[in-house]
């Protein structure tokens, strides 16, 4: 299984945050959980196709079975912005493609 981890792509005083990605990977009897906690963030995706996440957790192209998925992020005092042509960006989400 392919698992990344990235780190914020901006933050504005204290944040502990971690983007989770697995791309073309098989998720059999799992338990998916984001309890992220975000304050003061600010979360920025500019230009074509960009992507930003802080605390979430994104899973593109792999297969999901028998699987619970629970999001219990908070999310304080927080910006969230995409700008731009086919940008996307996630706080304290969970994205499932």
């Amino acid at each position: 299984m392919k698992t990344l981890v990235t780190t914020i792509v901006f933050t504005v005083a204290s944040a502990v945050s971690l983007s989770a990605m697995a791309e073309g990977s098989k998720i059999n009897k799992s338990v998916l959980i984001n309890a992220s906690k975000n304050e003061k963030v600010l979360n920025a995706a500019i230009g074509n196709k960009s992507k930003a996440n802080v605390g979430s957790i994104a899973i593109e192209g792999s297969k999901v079975n028998k699987s619970v998925i629970i999001n219990a992020s908070k999310n304080e005092k927080v910006l969230n912005a995409a700008i731009g042509n086919k940008s996307e960006a996630n706080v304290g989400s969970i994205s499932i493609k």
